[in-house]
């Protein structure tokens, strides 16, 4: 079992779309299980494969100690979000890649999401609260998206300014 790196900011890897992962084998089971370490090691609560230079699409969770309702942890290969319900909500996030910086970002509160378990299963689930929110975050990283394309355009201006005046260092 290994603890990996986290990519930082402004790494290419975290702003590319990543490919589907095709074969369910041991070495993807490998991969799961040390970005579960990772996370873990890290005090996360999601990771997405590109933020340890995994170029899969692979996303682990563990809202379990944050949640009230319990949610087990979670492996989602190739995950997908079918829907988004419309009632959204303004919550601070923060993430691995960018240490240190919180913001607002707006997510759904609820969410329907298609995946693969790591034995190559279909799964379908419904996410709320935290979980939705967290599941958004890290879907978004495997997209390519960072959650500062998720905050409003102030924030982002403030964002950028602060990380090429050097006043943000990741």
């Amino acid at each position: 079992m290994s603890v990996l790196k986290i990519v930082k900011y402004p790494s290419k890897i975290l702003l590319q779309s990543l490919p589907p992962v095709e074969n369910f084998d041991s070495d993807l089971k490998y991969i799961v299980r040390d970005m579960f370490e990772t996370m873990y090691a890290y005090n996360g609560i999601g990771l997405a494969a590109n933020q340890v230079g995994i170029n899969k699409r692979i996303v682990v969770v563990d809202v379990s100690l944050k949640e009230e309702r319990k949610v087990m942890p979670i492996a989602l290969v190739n995950p997908v979000i079918l829907n988004y319900s419309k009632k959204k909500q303004l919550t601070e996030e923060g993430c691995l890649s960018f240490p240190g910086f919180f913001e607002k970002v707006p997510r759904s509160v609820c969410i329907e999401v298609e995946y693969y378990d790591i034995n190559g299963r279909r799964q379908r689930i419904i996410a709320e609260g935290l979980f939705a929110r967290v599941l958004q975050h890290e879907i978004d990283h495997i997209n390519g998206i960072t959650f500062i394309k998720r905050m409003s355009i102030d924030k982002q201006a403030k964002f950028y300014l602060m990380f090429y005046l050097g006043k943000y260092k990741v």
